[in-house]
């Protein structure tokens, strides 16, 4: 038993099936020796762990001693083991967003409020109604413009409660609002507001998103 080039190969199993059924492994010379087979018609089948199995068919007459040179091609390695997977990507949770303290629950009424603290002659005055965890609440009273104002991560909300005024904005068209106007302005966007009439301009306003001790 070689392989193309001449090189003995022991190891290689031999199997006969026929008349008698008989199997050995080839020897460190390549040699295998099956004496005592019958006459007749036999199948032999050669395989190794490194060559490409080979089956012949052969005759064996009485009293015959057979000798076959046989040569097995060697078997192709197999494929590489597939690459193993990436790691999965590990997934970072984001921050969480910051939380002001819970706060306790609140009942203004708007027009008892406005009786106390209604403004005359003062530029303006802001009065906290509520404050708790990212929302806060307060209502602005207008006699002066009131300046630019631009929340970076909080949304807020605009209810005009009474008078009338002019909210401006950047690249837009400036808009006039009156009593139950409602304005909803989102987080970074410059905005401010001015009266119009002879009375104060009064806001309702709700800012939702940051901490709300940190408004301002």
């Amino acid at each position: 038993m070689t392989d193309p080039s001449g090189l003995t190969l022991p190891g290689i199993h031999v199997a006969v099936s026929g008349s008698t059924d008989r199997s050995a492994d080839t020897n460190d010379s390549g040699q295998l020796n099956l004496p005592g087979l019958q006459a007749g018609n036999y199948r032999l089948r050669f395989s190794g762990d490194n060559v490409i199995t080979y089956e012949r068919e052969v005759t064996l007459r009485g009293g015959q001693i057979l000798d076959l040179d046989i040569a097995l091609f060697a078997a192709p390695k197999p494929p590489p083991p597939p690459p193993a997977p990436a790691p999965a990507p590990v997934v970072v949770a984001p921050p969480k967003a910051p939380v002001g303290p819970t706060g306790r629950p609140q009942s203004v009424s708007i027009v008892d409020l406005l009786d106390k603290e209604l403004i005359r002659k003062e530029p303006r005055r802001e009065s906290l109604l509520s404050c708790s965890g990212n929302t806060r609440t307060t209502m602005v009273q207008i006699n002066e413009p009131l300046p630019t104002r631009m929340y970076e991560d909080a949304d807020v909300a605009y209810y005009v409660v009474a008078g009338e005024g002019v909210a401006k904005m950047p690249n837009r068209e400036d808009s006039r609002i009156a009593t139950s106007a409602f304005l909803s302005v989102p987080r970074g966007t410059a905005h401010s507001f001015e009266r119009r009439g002879s009375r104060p301009l009064i806001l309702l306003v709700v800012l939702g998103g940051e901490p709300c001790e940190q408004a301002k």
